[in-house]
């Protein structure tokens, strides 16, 4: 029996950075504008690996898109709803989380786009059963449950999804238009939490419940936006006035705590994101993702 490779590790390294030199490479130069020497370059590694882990060029560029699919699914599946929990909050997080990590890995969308706009077999045979794998797989089946428990009503999952697709793709194919739009930096904080308040505000907007309740102006002015958008509940004047000392504390305190959940939320969200951030950058220079 053969003994083990005793460069395994190594192995697995060189893989990893030509995997990701190649993510970049694809992503902004697209098939034909990519060179291997280039790739094997900027992951300093030799040439001759590529032909020895991958063979060509477009088994390399397979080896990419199905790393980039994978990463992307993975996200997809660590969304779920906690029932006894703020499902708009939740639902909240979860665009916010989305679209931060689709502005901080644009490659696989980049990808995709080039090879749609070259016509290219390798769209028609690759790339479209893949999109057509996480939108049956992943995609459709959240925004069912979306609108299962009732975080939306006024859209069907597919204009959900429809909605959410076209926010993402202007964000990567042109996320300066956005930025002149919004006055906010490309990937800031702040440019990607008012498209997230943005869309989240029209998609669970509830023509019915606006229609028949009454508005309260003096309070709605008070109300801060970030905490309407997330869905807090927020107890309007006239209300509080109709209640007992007791009962308006309680309301107080249910009030705070949901607002206390939020800012745990957001903390826990920025928490994985920069331990996703500080992950790629332990794997050397070359990881730029």
């Amino acid at each position: 029996m053969p003994s083990p490779r005793p460069s395994s590790a190594s192995d697995r390294s060189n893989r990893a950075r030509l995997l990701q030199a190649a993510t970049d490479s694809f992503a902004e130069l697209g098939y034909e504008g990519t060179s291997l020497r280039t790739i094997a370059e900027d992951a300093g590694v030799s040439f001759q690996l590529i032909t020895y882990y991958f063979g060509t060029k477009e088994a390399l560029w397979l080896a990419t898109v199905d790393y980039l699919f994978e990463r992307y699914l993975e996200t997809g599946k660590g969304l779920g709803f906690t029932p006894t929990g703020n499902l708009h909050e939740q639902f909240h997080n979860h665009l916010r989380l989305l679209l931060t990590d689709m502005l901080q890995r644009p490659q696989l969308r980049k990808i995709w786009v080039q090879e749609y706009l070259a016509g290219s077999d390798r769209y028609s045979k690759v790339i479209r059963p893949k999109i057509k794998h996480l939108h049956d797989t992943l995609s459709f089946p959240y925004f069912n449950e979306v609108v299962k428990l009732g975080i939306v009503k006024r859209f069907t999952p597919a204009e959900i999804a429809l909605i959410w697709s076209s926010v993402v793709q202007n964000n990567v194919v042109y996320p300066y238009y956005v930025e002149l739009l919004l006055g906010l930096p490309v990937g800031s904080p702040k440019f990607v939490e008012r498209q997230v308040d943005l869309v989240f505000a029209i998609l669970v907007d509830d023509p019915d419940a606006r229609d028949t309740a009454p508005e309260h102006p003096a309070s709605s002015a008070a109300t801060d936006d970030a905490t309407a958008a997330a869905g807090a509940v927020v107890y309007g004047l006239e209300d509080a006035k109709e209640l007992t000392p007791a009962a308006n504390r309680i309301k107080q305190l249910e009030l705070e705590n949901l607002q206390l959940k939020q800012l745990v939320g957001t903390l826990s969200l920025e928490k994985k994101l920069l331990l996703d951030r500080l992950g790629t950058l332990d794997r050397g220079p070359i990881d730029r993702d």
